[in-house]
């Protein structure tokens, strides 16, 4: 790597360390602890049934959310929860199944994702909160950044909780996909929040569209002014007609089952690819007081992400399924919670070692070594978990 590409990276780190000495602490051994995985999933076929516990857990704390983005695959314009609109606004996760999972999975100190709908939504989120810390367990909380100013105690004092709040260009544009005043109401928590004698780390994810794609740079120094943390920069998840087809025929041949989920990243991607690239040569342009990533590593990997939706820009095995166990709020663990339609048992009967090292669950390790399924292109798992990538 050159010594121009290594300096933003250097600086970030430098921050984090001084920010957040124990988050990094935990960042660099996840990160040893999870290419020690891959190469262990790697290695180990006919093995898929005594894989090691998951280095990770993510909870979908609850479906209920207080916006409607348009492009959510819950409750965005053509998201999956609107076909059963009052059960999904009113489920949410057992906390006695919370309580035996940490209890099962705390002596590993795995992280845990907690995500929703909107997880600060969730009843117990305090109590979820000083559970993990009490475990000593991470956690990074995906959340709209609404309610944030609720829970300032919950944050004060507890750097094991972090937060990825979801902006998606500056006002005019964020507001546009997800609300009138949203802007200003998230960023007015991030500040509160950052005015605490000890502020959690604060993440910002920013989706990609066509109607704020050429914001990007200066959302950056706009969020750099906040003193947020980390920038995620993601293109938004979509698949064309003909993947929806063939997944629908992948999952009646291997599991009889009628997928829905799907349906939700059925729409175009017309995004100006162009001015995609100029803005990431921008932002890469220079040194930040701040990471951030990309999941496509170079610009012109746009072309390939627009242009052919069945094809991976990069990494097309995910090792997901053999790290982090994804679980519904009904208790339900799924091998991958943006495609929920298949479940492998659930937590309110069986333990999550039982239903890891599961027949079912190993099964469906062994196929997914032998073929990508077909809507997994353009799902962000497939470009976290991907071995390849040193740093994201």
């Amino acid at each position: 790597m050159p010594a121009s590409s290594l300096l933003p990276i250097v600086s970030s780190t430098v921050t984090t360390a001084w920010r957040h000495p124990l988050y990094l602490r935990h960042v660099l051994i996840k990160k040893l602890r999870t290419f020690a995985r891959y190469r262990s999933a790697r290695q180990g076929v006919g093995k898929d049934g005594e894989v090691g516990p998951p280095l990770g857990y993510k909870l979908v704390l609850t479906y209920r959310c207080n916006l409607r983005c348009v492009m959510c695959y819950e409750w965005g314009d053509v998201g999956w929860c609107h076909d059963d609109p009052r059960r999904h606004s009113v489920s949410e996760l057992s906390w006695d199944v919370i309580q035996r999972l940490v209890a099962e999975a705390a002596p590993s100190h795995p992280y845990f994702i907690l995500h929703g709908g909107e997880p600060l939504l969730y009843s117990r989120f305090a109590e979820l909160s000083a559970l993990l810390r009490a475990k000593r367990c991470f956690a990074i909380t995906c959340t709209n950044g609404m309610f944030l100013d609720r829970f300032q105690e919950v944050a004060a004092n507890n750097p094991y909780v972090t937060y990825l709040v979801s902006l998606d260009g500056l006002p005019e544009e964020n507001d546009r996909i997800r609300g009138a005043g949203v802007y200003a109401k998230v960023t007015g928590n991030i500040q509160r929040l950052r005015r605490l004698r000890r502020p959690p780390y604060i993440g910002i994810q920013f989706t990609i569209r066509p109607d704020n794609v050429h914001t990007m740079y200066d959302f950056c120094v706009r969020m750099a002014k906040l003193g947020v943390d980390w920038i995620l920069l993601n293109p938004s998840w979509f698949i064309s007609p003909r993947q929806g087809e063939l997944y629908e025929q992948f999952m009646q041949q291997h599991f009889a089952i009628k997928p829905r989920s799907h349906r939700a990243y059925l729409m175009p991607y017309e995004i100006d690819k162009d001015v995609y690239k100029q803005q990431m040569r921008a932002i890469r342009s220079r040194s930040w007081p701040m990471q951030i990533s990309a999941y496509l590593e170079r610009p012109e990997d746009i072309d390939v992400y627009v242009d052919t939706p069945e094809v991976p820009p990069g990494n097309s095995f995910c090792y997901q399924q053999w790290s982090r166990m994804d679980i519904t709020p009904e208790g339900n663990v799924t091998p991958c919670i943006l495609y929920p339609d298949l479940t492998f048992g659930n937590l309110a009967k069986q333990s999550a070692g039982e239903i890891w090292n599961s027949p079912a669950f190993s099964g469906f390790r062994d196929l997914r070594r032998r073929e990508c399924l077909p809507v997994c292109a353009k799902c962000n798992a497939l470009y976290l978990h991907d071995a390849g990538r040193k740093i994201l």
